[in-house]
């Protein structure tokens, strides 16, 4: 089956300008060419749509998706649902990625549990990635399992909690065991002054991590956490919303990426006042941090497959 789609605007993701009057001929799904609507060559039988107004972009990235989550500034208490009710929320999470246009989904922490479809306990991400590879409808995944938090950070049962980090290492190690593309730590802690591990005990997880193959990425909001992550080399940081030049400056010396997710802002400024308050602090951090750092941060950090 063939669809010439005619006339249509496209954004190649190389230029800051579309290109005018172009036609794309997709073929059993994927596209055959892409020319001049002037010099359109033989097209068949394809079927033609008039894209005209219409402009087509490259699939685009999410690149910090909690796919079993249904979204909100309330998340850490649905993440506790029962394994079936988060599976269909991916299921509608997926849809609504495809029809946007999103391709490629990078998904840093699912909950822990038993698959209903599989039966394995691991992080409900691993099993639908797995399962939605090679389908059109759905995402291209790349999972990094569940959060390897410090014990009593987040909900009981929600993470896999360490107490040391001996069991730091045991447990990231873990999700790359159960399938998981990349490691997913948690580095922000009960006390917002003092990180929950230390840059000796994040480096050995990067290390552990990259000699496999894999890399690490972690959740800091805060500046303790970020600092962390800065001086054990981890390979993304996701959040950073009080990043200062210090930590600015030593992520860029490091080739260390930022995944921003600035959007959650507005979702914590209608919700409870302790949100609006954070979200009020953490904007003032976040633009402090950009007039300093002269290193462009990233709201994503494709190519998917380097996983960071």
């Amino acid at each position: 089956m063939s669809t010439l789609y005619r006339d249509t605007a496209l954004a190649d993701g190389r230029s800051s300008t579309l290109q005018l009057g172009v036609s794309v001929l997709v073929r059993n799904g994927h596209i055959a060419w892409i020319r001049p609507t002037d010099s359109e060559e033989d097209a068949g039988d394809a079927e033609v749509i008039d894209a005209g107004g219409a402009t087509i972009v490259p699939g685009m990235v999410d690149c910090h998706s909690h796919l079993t989550m249904p979204g909100g500034s309330h998340w850490i208490e649905r993440g506790t649902d029962p394994p079936e009710q988060l599976l269909r929320y991916a299921e509608h999470n997926a849809k609504l990625q495809t029809q946007s246009g999103v391709r490629w989904a990078r998904d840093v922490g699912a909950a822990v549990g038993v698959d209903p479809v599989d039966g394995r306990h691991r992080a409900l991400s691993l099993g639908l990635r797995d399962r939605w590879h090679g389908h059109d409808h759905y995402p291209y995944v790349r999972a990094a399992g569940t959060w390897v938090t410090k014990a009593g950070t987040l909900p009981a049962g929600l993470t896999a909690e360490a107490s040391d980090g001996d069991e730091l290492l045991i447990l990231a190690l873990r999700q790359l065991d159960d399938g998981a593309d990349f490691v997913k730590l948690y580095l922000d802690g009960p006390d917002r002054d003092t990180a929950p591990w230390t840059a000796g005990e994040v480096g050995r997880i990067v290390s552990a991590a990259h000699e496999r193959g894999a890399k690490v990425t972690a959740h800091a909001g805060r500046l303790s956490g970020s600092r962390v992550c800065a001086e054990a080399g981890v390979d993304c940081i996701e959040h950073g919303f009080e990043i200062d030049a210090d930590c600015a400056r030593l992520m860029a010396e490091r080739g260390i990426a930022l995944v921003s997710t600035l959007t959650v802002f507005k979702s914590w400024g209608t919700s409870g006042t302790r949100r609006r308050s954070t979200a009020m602090r953490a904007r003032r951090a976040a633009r402090r941090s950009a007039s300093e750092w002269k290193r462009p941060t990233r709201a994503c950090a494709s190519p998917m497959r380097r996983a960071c």
